[in-house]
């Protein structure tokens, strides 16, 4: 079997719907040969926009960055570990992404699960409509614009919200796949969403079958995250289970990307 070499999709428990340490975590990524692992945990965001249950506080950003700083030096001779964010594109939170990357972090990934206006606004659970999907690619292209992003992470998540695929909703995705080519952003087949129950890859699930068949046509890199809210996810079985779908898709991913 090919050996994927890193995974930079890795949560942490601060965000309240993950389970586990960080050195389990570790462990087992060392045991499945990834050679580097990058935490990517919901970002914490300021003081007055916290969404419990969904990512942590700001009050424990200090001690995330801390703990895996010192687990990169404790398993430096085993593993690279880096640390970032997964998070969404919000205006109002650019410069505080900006002031992170140069101070704190390695690398932000895109998951757009949310923006914030005059409030969060969510993707997809409150726009179950075509006109969702399009505010979706919308800010998904505007944030991959900003340059802050390295790739983005379970693209069709939109999909999450749909039972069936419509012109409406193929025409936005190839919007989104040919902006990602322009800009040369790479995008995640995600390994968590094949291992949620009930995963078929067509009905309220990513990845979307309908939405991976069009990457072909593309001139794209695709990775691999196993967006790890469990360190029980870093199995062979799983990676091998992502590959066979890329295969059937008729998709090469990078098994040795690096950010």
């Amino acid at each position: 079997m090919a050996k994927l070499l890193y995974n930079y999709h890795t949560h942490t428990y601060r965000c309240g719907h993950a389970t586990g340490t960080e050195e389990e975590y570790i462990q087992a990524a060392i045991k499945l040969g990834i050679k580097r692992l990058g935490f990517s945990d919901h970002v914490m965001l300021p003081k007055g926009y916290e969404q419990p249950g969904t990512r942590g506080s700001y009050d424990v950003l200090d001690d995330y960055l801390k703990t895996i700083k010192s687990l990169k030096e404790k398993y430096k001779d085993q593993i690279d570990i880096i640390v970032g964010f997964e998070a969404e594109y919000m205006p109002i939170f650019l410069d505080y992404y900006k002031k992170l990357l140069k101070e704190d972090i390695d690398y932000l990934i895109l998951g757009q699960h949310s923006y914030y206006d005059d409030g969060f606004r969510w993707y997809p659970y409150d726009n179950v409509t075509s006109k969702g999907v399009k505010l979706y690619v919308d800010h998904v292209l505007e944030g991959l614009k900003t340059g802050l992003f390295k790739y983005l992470v379970h693209p069709d998540l939109f999909m999450a919200a749909y039972s069936i695929w419509t012109e409406d909703i193929e025409k936005e995705a190839r919007r989104l796949l040919k902006g990602c080519e322009e800009l040369n952003i790479p995008i995640e087949i995600n390994i968590y969403g094949m291992n949620k129950p009930g995963y078929d890859g067509y009905h309220y699930s990513y990845p979307n079958k309908h939405f991976f068949s069009l990457v072909k046509d593309y001139h794209l890199k695709v990775v691999l995250g196993i967006d790890a809210h469990q360190e029980s996810i870093f199995k062979e079985e799983n990676i091998e289970k992502a590959l066979e779908f890329a295969k059937e898709m008729g998709i090469e991913v990078d098994l040795d990307y690096k950010i």
